[in-house]
């Protein structure tokens, strides 16, 4: 599997949280005495959004870099390492199947950490923000993109915008 995927968009689907609780089951199960805390992020973690169909996990471990060990217990589990896919901190791992993840293991209570959860927070909590970023996710897509790197990086200023103004709040 290559980072710079092909993506979709599609309407919010309720069964999101579920998928992610089982998956964060079978997480602590495998992995409980080497992790911190296992939270849903991204835009499958907000109600109402507009997301590709893959669910964000986020691991918080104590240290980072990140061990072997960790890395071939997420591997047993079926997820490939992509190691940090280009942002510096943030340890990569992808499942694909009838349900498809994406864990980021970042250090518990960084910057990574803090900046995912503000988000993911201040989109449930704040719906013009939440409806401006649907609109420009949908934009991206009637752009012609369709690779994750583009697609990230046409949304870059406007999260850093958004992290900007929950940062204040």
């Amino acid at each position: 599997m290559e980072v710079d995927e092909r993506i979709t968009l599609t309407e919010y689907d309720p069964l999101w949280p579920t998928y992610f609780e089982i998956e964060k089951q079978t997480i602590l199960e495998s992995l409980e005495h080497t992790i911190k805390a296992v939270e849903h992020f991204g835009s499958t973690a907000v109600p109402g959004m507009v997301a590709k169909p893959i669910i964000d996990v986020l691991v918080g471990i104590d240290v980072v870099p990140i061990s072997r060990p960790l890395i071939a217990a997420f591997e047993d589990l079926g997820y490939e390492y992509l190691a940090e896919a280009g942002i510096p901190g943030r340890f990569y791992f992808c499942k694909r199947g009838e349900v498809a993840f994406n864990v980021a293991v970042v250090e518990w209570n960084g910057r990574l950490w803090q900046d995912n959860l503000l988000l993911r927070d201040f989109l449930r909590s704040h719906a013009e923000y939440a409806h401006r970023y649907i609109d420009l996710k949908r934009s991206a897509i009637k752009s012609g993109i369709v690779k994750l790197l583009d697609y990230s990086a046409y949304k870059n200023q406007f999260i850093t915008e958004m992290l900007q103004v929950a940062r204040k709040l």
